[in-house]
């Protein structure tokens, strides 16, 4: 295995639970000492199999990793840097929320090798973090960005497009609100009003409260082009970043490069087989205190599979995947419908190719999923 390896450490304990939250999440933190012990532990079992492989990325996501008093995050770093070997420039990785960012606990990060802080901003306007049940307000937002600025880390914000109560205006003003913040790379995910029973009963009720499709649309367009004029590059499907300061670890994942996974319902590649840990909590602490790994799935790719695989996710990138690669997959698949699609994605300005490279236009990145679901 050549490529750098990447590391993911989900830790899933949270306050509260946010409205349009569909990940594995915990609020009561009780068994948090055990879990994080467990961590630590997967770890250990996992490290004959990663052997000599050098890691470049770490990231700590959630849940909430800015909850984890300092001396447990402490003991974690230590102990997974006892059963992995990390690249002296590695790229580590912790998600935060606002309310948490102090400048005592952001020295502390800094001394315990955290290089990038991923600040789930989500807003700045206090009506729609209040809509979906975020614990900040917009002036909490702006003080943690202002506390991680100047301090040399990677600095990393989230924003949620199509909140309810969202206007186009506001949504403007959220993302010039974030750049002149200095923050170094930018997250823009769309609302996903079907994971909360709550937010798409709403949805339904009142209508009027949520932007169109095509007003999302617009305002996403407009998104690009002013952090293009603030020096930002579109560099994948929802991510933009300044020169540099693209997210490492998740360039991993579109790129198919080995990953390992630990924690209740991580997920990793690792010489071509896809597994996943259990997403129940009580099931992982108890297969990690018999000593074996918690996996709820465990299985190769088939060389096909990574093809579409390379295909899929190599297409969320600005910079595409060779044509060739594309083209001769569809040469394969006996659909009939399929070159013809193909030849009109092309001729519609969804997909272009450049220097034998096929990619999205920024048009095309806004109906994508239509497309890339037909290559599954």
């Amino acid at each position: 295995m050549t490529a750098s390896a990447g590391l993911y450490v989900h830790l899933p304990y949270c306050r509260s639970r946010c409205g349009y939250c569909a990940f594995v999440v915990s609020t009561d933190d009780s068994s948090r000492g055990e879990y994080l012990d467990a961590l630590v532990r997967e770890a250990a079992l996992l490290a004959p199999e990663a052997g000599g492989s050098r890691f470049d990325s770490l990231y700590l996501g959630g849940g909430t990793p800015s909850l984890v008093p300092s001396d447990e995050l402490g003991r974690l770093l230590a102990g997974l840097r006892g059963s992995f070997l990390f690249e002296d420039d590695s790229e580590v990785t912790l998600e935060a929320n606002p309310e948490d960012v102090t400048v005592q606990l952001r020295d502390v990060w800094i001394r315990a090798g955290i290089r990038r802080v991923s600040l789930g901003v989500q807003s700045l306007q206090d009506a729609e973090l209040s809509a979906v049940g975020r614990r900040h307000d917009a002036a909490g937002a702006l003080r943690a960005l202002d506390r991680l600025a100047g301090a040399g880390l990677s600095i990393s914000a989230d924003l949620i497009l199509g909140l309810p109560g969202q206007s186009a205006h506001a949504f403007r003003g959220n993302v010039e609100g974030v750049c002149a913040a200095g923050v170094d790379h930018l997250s823009i995910y769309l609302l996903e009003t079907e994971k909360s029973r709550a937010i798409e009963d709403d949805r339904r009720a009142h209508p009027e409260r949520y932007l169109s499709d095509d007003e999302q649309a617009d305002a996403w367009l407009e998104a690009g082009e002013t952090l293009a004029a603030r020096g930002f590059t579109h560099y994948e499907i929802s991510n933009w970043a300044r020169p540099g300061r693209e997210a490492r670890h998740n360039v991993k994942y579109w790129t198919r490069a080995p990953t390992l996974g630990l924690g209740v319902s991580a997920h990793e590649l690792w010489r071509e087989r896809r597994r996943a840990n259990v997403s129940a909590l009580s099931a992982y602490l108890m297969s990690i205190r018999d000593g074996r790994r918690p996996l709820a799935l465990d299985r190769p790719v088939s060389d096909g599979e990574a093809t579409r695989e390379r295909i899929v996710l190599g297409l969320r990138l600005s910079r595409g995947i060779p044509a060739a690669e594309v083209e001769s997959w569809i040469g394969q698949q006996g659909d009939p419908r399929l070159p013809g699609d193909y030849a009109d994605w092309r001729a519609g300005g969804v997909l272009t190719q450049e220097e034998g490279r096929l990619r999205f236009t920024e048009h095309g990145f806004l109906v994508s999923n239509e497309v890339l679901c037909r290559f599954v």
